[in-house]
C-alpha cells in the first residue's frame, strides 16, 4: 500500500549484444528506460576505476545517443504478403520471442521466397482479374446470343457506332416518349427486374449528341470484347474454355504456394511477433548511449524485480555485460524517478481515479488506500441501499470478470458492496424503509442529528488530509513546510481551534479565553510569515529573496481565502447527509405516484421505473459528488500528483496494440489457399 521502491540499473556491453539485451528487457517487462546521457551526466553517477570498468571509462567521454533509424517497410511488406496469402492470424506470442535468434538471419531466409511468392501472387491476381473480365463479357454477350450474326462486324463498323447498355424502366419510358428526337436506332433486348437492356446504333458523327441524351438517363454501358470473331454464342464458348484453362493454371500456382506454407509454416507464424518486437527495440534505441565499441543503457527497475533481472542478464550473457545497480537519489540525479503504485486488490481499481487527478510523486505517500476507503464510505453514506447495492455489486462483478473491464467493474462492485453495508445500517431496501430494520438509525427520522454527524465525519477527513500533507512534506525533507504551511501542522491546529471557537461562540453561546485568541492569532501570523520563520529556524534553508510589502499583502489575502475555503470545505460535507435524505425522498415520491395508479401492475411499474431512475441517475450523481469531495475538499490540501508514471517496456504494451494491427493485416485477403 505504497509507492514501490526503485533502483537504477545500468547495463554496459558490446554493441553487438544491444538487440538481444533489449529483447530480454522487453520480455522481462520490468525496466522503465531513461535517457543514457542524462544518467551519465548526472551528479551522482560514478563508475569506479577498476580493471573491469576500464573500457567503459574510456568510452564514457565519447558517448552519443543512438541516431540511426532502421526502415522496416520492406520487412512489413514481406510479413503482410505471407500472412495474407497463407491466411495466417497475426498474433503476438511470447514463446516466439524467448528463443535465441538473430532477427536479420531469421528474415533473410524469406527474402528469396518473397520474390518467388510475390511474382506468383501477381500472376494469380492477373489471372483472377482476367477471369473476372471474361465473365463480365460472357454475361453481356448472352444478351446478343439470340442474334446469329458475327458480332465483330457490329462492334467494328466504320461509320456506325454500336452500344449495349442498361437503363431503368422509368428512364426507358422517358426514352420511348422521345423516340422522334433520338438520332439512333434503339432496340430493346430484354427486361431484367427494374432494368431494361438496350442496343443502340448511331452514325459516328452523331455519337456525341446521343451520348448526352443517354447520360441524362443515367445509362450503364455494358462492355463487350472487340477483338473476337464469330457469333455471340461462339465467343461465349471460347471465353468459357479460356476461363477453365486459367483456373487450372491458378490451381497449379496455388499448389506451388502451398508447398511453401507446409515447409515454412512454423517459421512463418513467428514473423509477425518478431517484426513487432524489433520495431519496439528500434524505438528504444533513441534512449541508448553509443560509444565506439560499447552501448550504455539505464532504467528504473522496482526493488522487488531488480535482482531477478540481473540474474537473467548474467545467465544469458555471462561476463559480457557490466551491470550497475544504484540507489535512487532524487536530489542530485536530476532524473525524476517513476511511480509504481503497489496496493491491495481491494484498492486496486481506485488507482484509475487517482491517476485522473495525477500520479503521486516518487517520495509522496500513495493516497490510494485512504482514497479507496473514504470514497466507499462516502458513496455508501449517500447511497446506502441493500437492494440497489446488490444490483451494483452484480453489475460490477459481471463487468470485471465476464467483460474484463477490471477498473470500472472493480469500482462498481466495491461501491455496490459499500451501498449494501450502509443499506443494512439505515434499513433501506430498494428505497423502502419498511422491509428490513435499521441496525443504527434511519436518517430521515433523525435529520438534524444526521446532518451534524456528516459534518463531523467531514472534519475527520479534512483533519486526515492535513496529516497526509505533513507526512508528504516530511518525506520530501521539507520540515519547514510540514510545520508552518497552511496545510501543515500549524494549519491543522489553526483549523481545529477555529472549529472550537465557532462551536463555543455560535453553538454554545459561550465566551472565549483571551489566551486561546492569542494562540489562534499567533498561528495565523506564523502562516503569514512562513518563509521568514523557515529561514530563521532552519539555517540550511537559504532565502533566495526578501518578500516585499506587496507580496505580504498578497499573502494576507491568501490567508483570508484560506479561512473561507476551510469553512466551505467543512460545510460541503453537509451534502453527504443531504444526498442520504434525497435517496429516501426520491423513493417516497415514486411511492406516492404508484399509489395514485388504479391497477396493481401500474403500481409495480411506477416502483420499478423509480428504482431504475434512482439506480442510474442518482447513483451517477452520488459518484460524481463523492469524487468532488475527495478532489476539492481533501486532495487540494495534501496531494501533489506531479509524479511520472512507471511505464516499463514490456510485451504486454505490444499486446494492447494487437487488435488494431490484426485488423490491418486482415483488411485485405488476396485469396485463401
Amino acid at each position: 500500500m505504497s509507492v514501490e521502491k526503485m533502483k537504477i540499473m545500468g547495463i554496459i556491453g558490446k554493441k553487438d549484444f544491444l538487440d538481444r539485451v533489449l529483447r530480454l528487457i522487453i520480455l522481462s517487462g520490468n525496466m522503465h528506460i531513461i535517457n543514457a546521457l542524462s544518467r551519465v551526466n548526472s551528479d551522482d553517477f560514478f563508475l569506479p576505476s577498476t580493471e573491469k570498468n576500464m573500457e567503459a571509462l574510456e568510452e564514457e567521454p565519447y558517448l552519443k545517443l543512438y541516431s540511426q533509424k532502421r526502415d522496416f517497410s520492406e520487412d512489413e511488406k514481406i510479413v503482410k504478403l505471407f500472412y495474407q496469402v497463407f491466411n495466417l492470424e497475426p498474433q503476438l506470442r511470447k514463446d516466439f520471442l524467448t528463443e535465441d535468434y538473430d532477427y536479420n538471419d531469421f528474415m533473410r531466409q524469406f527474402f528469396n521466397i518473397y520474390r518467388d511468392l510475390s511474382s506468383t501472387v501477381d500472376e494469380i491476381e492477373e489471372k483472377l482479374q482476367e477471369i473476372e473480365q471474361k465473365r463480365e463479357y460472357i454475361k453481356n454477350l448472352k444478351y446478343l446470343s439470340k442474334f446469329n450474326l458475327d458480332i465483330h462486324y457490329f462492334i467494328n463498323m466504320k461509320y456506325l457506332v454500336f452500344k449495349i447498355m442498361r437503363i431503368t424502366r422509368e428512364n426507358y419510358d422517358k426514352l420511348k416518349r422521345n423516340y422522334q428526337n433520338i438520332p439512333a436506332i434503339i432496340l430493346k433486348v430484354v427486361v431484367e427486374g427494374k432494368n431494361v437492356i438496350l442496343i443502340s446504333i448511331t452514325p459516328e458523327t452523331l455519337e456525341e449528341t446521343l451520348e448526352k441524351i443517354f447520360s441524362s438517363l443515367n445509362y450503364t454501358l455494358l462492355p463487350i470484347p472487340k477483338e473476337v470473331q464469330g457469333t455471340a454464342q461462339e465467343v461465349i464458348e471460347q471465353y468459357s474454355r479460356s476461363i477453365e484453362e486459367e483456373q487450372r493454371r491458378i490451381e497449379f500456382l496455388k499448389r506451388s504456394i502451398e508447398e511453401y506454407k507446409i515447409k515454412y509454416k512454423d517459421e512463418l507464424k513467428k514473423m509477425f511477433s518478431r517484426l513487432e518486437i524489433e520495431k519496439v527495440i528500434e524505438g528504444l534505441k533513441s534512449e541508448i548511449g553509443i560509444g565506439n565499441k560499447l552501448f550504455f543503457m539505464f532504467g528504473f527497475v522496482p526493488l522487488s524485480n531488480i535482482y531477478n533481472l540481473k540474474d537473467e542478464l548474467e545467465k544469458q550473457f555471462k561476463d559480457e555485460l557490466l551491470i550497475l545497480i544504484d540507489d535512487v537519489n532524487t536530489t542530485s540525479s536530476g532524473i525524476t524517478p517513476p511511480t509504481k503504485l503497489k496496493n491491495l486488490g481491494i484498492f486496486k481499481p481506485f488507482e484509475s481515479l487517482i491517476k485522473m487527478y495525477g500520479i503521486p510523486a516518487y517520495r509522496e505517500k500513495d493516497p490510494t488506500p485512504f482514497f479507496g476507503l473514504t470514497y466507499m464510505i462516502l458513496f455508501g453514506l449517500m447511497f446506502g441501499d441493500v437492494g440497489q447495492g446488490i444490483v451494483l455489486l452484480l453489475g460490477g462483478i459481471i463487468l470485471e470478470f465476464v467483460y474484463k473491464k477490471r477498473d470500472f467493474g472493480g469500482l462498481l462492485s466495491r461501491l455496490g458492496f459499500s451501498s449494501i453495508i450502509f443499506g443494512f445500517l439505515f434499513g433501506s431496501f430498494f428505497g423502502s424503509e419498511k422491509i428490513i430494520p435499521a441496525l443504527i438509525m434511519r436518517p430521515m427520522e433523525n435529520i438534524n442529528n444526521w446532518l451534524i454527524l456528516t459534518v463531523i465525519f467531514g472534519i475527520l477527513l479534512i483533519s486526515s488530509s492535513y496529516v497526509f500533507n505533513i507526512i508528504n512534506a516530511k518525506n520530501e525533507k521539507a520540515l519547514g513546510e510540514a510545520l508552518f504551511d497552511k496545510n501543515g501542522f500549524i494549519g491543522l491546529i489553526f483549523y481545529l481551534l477555529l472549529l472550537y471557537i465557532i462551536f463555543q461562540v455560535i453553538i454554545r453561546k459561550g465566551s472565549l479565553s483571551p489566551i486561546l485568541i492569542i494562540i489562534w492569532l499567533a498561528l495565523l501570523l506564523a502562516m503569514l510569515f512562513k518563509e521568514l520563520l523557515i529561514t530563521k529556524l532552519f539555517r540550511f534553508k537559504k532565502s533566495s529573496q526578501k518578500l516585499s510589502i506587496n507580496e505580504y499583502i498578497e499573502k494576507g489575502f491568501g490567508i483570508i481565502e484560506m479561512l473561507l475555503s476551510i469553512l466551505s470545505n467543512t460545510i460541503s460535507f453537509i451534502r453527504v447527509g443531504a444526498f442520504t435524505l434525497n435517496h429516501v425522498g426520491l423513493y417516497i415520491a415514486f411511492l406516492t405516484l404508484s399509489r395514485m395508479m388504479n391497477t396493481l401492475w401500474g403500481n409495480w411499474a411506477i416502483l420499478i421505473l423509480g428504482n431504475i431512475v434512482i439506480l442510474t441517475l442518482e447513483a451517477l450523481i452520488v459518484f460524481i459528488q463523492a469524487l468532488r469531495l475527495e478532489y476539492y475538499e481533501l486532495f487540494t490540501k495534501f496531494y501533489r500528483g506531479n509524479g511520472l508514471e512507471y511505464v516499463p517496456v514490456r510485451i504486454n504494451n505490444m499486446f494492447q496494440k494487437e487488435d488494431k494491427k490484426t485488423l490491418e493485416y486482415k483488411r485485405e485477403r488476396l485469396f485463401v489457399i
